[in-house]
């Protein structure tokens, strides 16, 4: 009983200092950090104490096998992108899509950015029509846009919108938002594609939306992968994919 007990102060001891370097760590971390530490506890004991911390609110679900010392969930600005939802269901009631807006970030960027962009996704055999929508209602529309065809044609300008093919696997939501999750990775896709600021700053961006608000790390973290996601802010050589367990306060 005495030993339990010591081993549980000592695995406590362990997640203080996980929380107080990592906003966002894995349950695989914390047994290797309890193996290097030489602090034996079993996997079905290990399960018990993850489980009475996190219900008793000392660390916080982030996803399926990660956890999070930040509290409060993250709290997306959904109103930049409702008026061109309202306007895409109004006439394509059946389509399936999301979108998310560069100015929802707005409040984690060092620079405020005067201009935004608004990234529709759907299937591809839809979008054309969704662009021509988009147009006729005034929009600033570039349809799948390559490298190529953003240097020579892209201008940044009011209601400029960018449609794009859906990806598969991608977080979802129960509405036509994408999730903050889905846009923190596609930004950054974006913004190797566009230039929308300097990477070290877009970097920066989804660094301080991660440290804001609570999300989920899993999602996020598999989503990064499937779109082979480099981000050097969070890992220890530039060309490794990335790596949230790397995340700092």
């Amino acid at each position: 009983m005495k030993n339990n007990i010591t081993k549980k102060r000592q695995f406590s001891e362990i997640i203080e200092k996980l929380k107080q370097q990592k906003t966002y760590f894995s349950y695989e971390k914390i047994k290797v950090l309890l193996e290097k530490e030489k602090i034996n506890i079993t996997p079905a004991l290990l399960k018990v104490y993850v489980f009475e911390l996190t219900k008793n609110g000392v660390i916080y679900d982030a996803g399926k096998g990660w956890y999070s010392s930040i509290k409060e969930p993250f709290e997306l600005n959904t109103r930049p992108v409702q008026e061109i939802i309202y306007k895409i269901k109004k006439e394509l009631p059946l389509l399936e899509f999301t979108c998310w807006s560069t100015e929802q970030l707005n409040s984690f960027t060092h620079h405020v950015l005067a201009k935004f962009i608004t990234f529709v996704y759907t299937d591809s055999d839809y979008m054309h029509n969704l662009s021509e929508l988009l147009r006729n209602n005034g929009y600033n529309v570039y349809e799948n846009p390559n490298k190529a065809e953003i240097e020579k044609l892209f201008t940044m300008k009011d209601q400029t919108v960018v449609v794009r093919s859906s990806i598969s696997k991608q977080p979802i939501t129960a509405d036509y938002y994408s999730p903050i999750e889905k846009i923190l990775v596609d930004f950054l896709i974006e913004n190797g594609k566009i230039g929308i600021m300097e990477n070290t700053e877009a970097e920066a961006v989804v660094k301080n939306a991660l440290n804001s608000g609570r999300i989920n790390i899993s999602e996020f973290h598999s989503y990064a992968k499937r779109r082979t996601v480099s981000l050097p802010v969070f890992t220890n050589q530039v060309q490794q994919k990335i790596n949230l367990e790397i995340v700092s306060r």
